[in-house]
């Protein structure tokens, strides 16, 4: 390798799939990485990998809030207040938090829907019909992902365990603080 450094060449560049827009870097430590992979000491570059995952669209941000892991504030907040009225009100914070979500990505849908009616009716006016058939797929898919809102706005006021993943992970958080400060107590005495 030290002879295509000397004389200018770059090191072949990594073909990764594409699966989201997240970009993520690689640590320079990491151990499970083959020779292909390794950066050299004297490079003070970083590889970068971008994936490519969900939708790519609003929707994914209710999924990612839907997976958030709580337990470390639910753990933090026992720690500090081990109240279960303080429990029982974060949690009704937390799942308003997730309802104001749906509220501002269904508005951001519609939105979308709307602006994609005006240009469709464009499209058809000058017989662009391809360019109409696109926009009316992609109307079809913002509603699909407008219905599945409403099905998981449903599902929470029903207390689904699928919508429910992040306040069971705050009430984990929280039941595991209270272990160690009972454990605390226990020992201290």
């Amino acid at each position: 390798m030290g002879l295509f450094n000397l004389f200018g060449s770059k090191p072949k560049e990594e073909i990764v799939p594409q699966f989201a827009e997240t970009p993520m870097e690689l640590p320079e430590g990491n151990k499970e990485q083959d020779d292909s992979t390794k950066v050299e000491p004297s490079e003070n570059k970083q590889k970068i990998i971008t994936i490519k995952w969900g939708t790519g669209m609003p929707i994914d941000v209710i999924f990612n809030f839907i997976h958030k892991d709580f337990e470390d504030e639910g753990y933090q907040d026992a720690l500090v207040n081990s109240d279960l009225q303080y429990r029982e009100a974060r949690e009704g914070i937390i799942r308003n938090d997730l309802k104001m979500l749906f509220k501002r990505i269904s508005l951001r849908y519609k939105n979308d829907i709307r602006e994609i009616e005006v240009q469709m009716r464009n499209a058809q006016e000058s017989y662009a019909m391809s360019s109409a058939s696109l926009l009316q797929a992609r109307k079809e898919t913002y509603e699909e992902h407008l219905a599945e809102i409403s099905e998981m706005e449903r599902l929470l006021d029903d207390n689904d365990p699928k919508l429910m993943t992040m306040i069971e992970s705050y009430r984990r958080g929280f039941l595991k603080g209270i272990s160690a400060i009972t454990l605390k107590f226990i020992n201290n005495e």
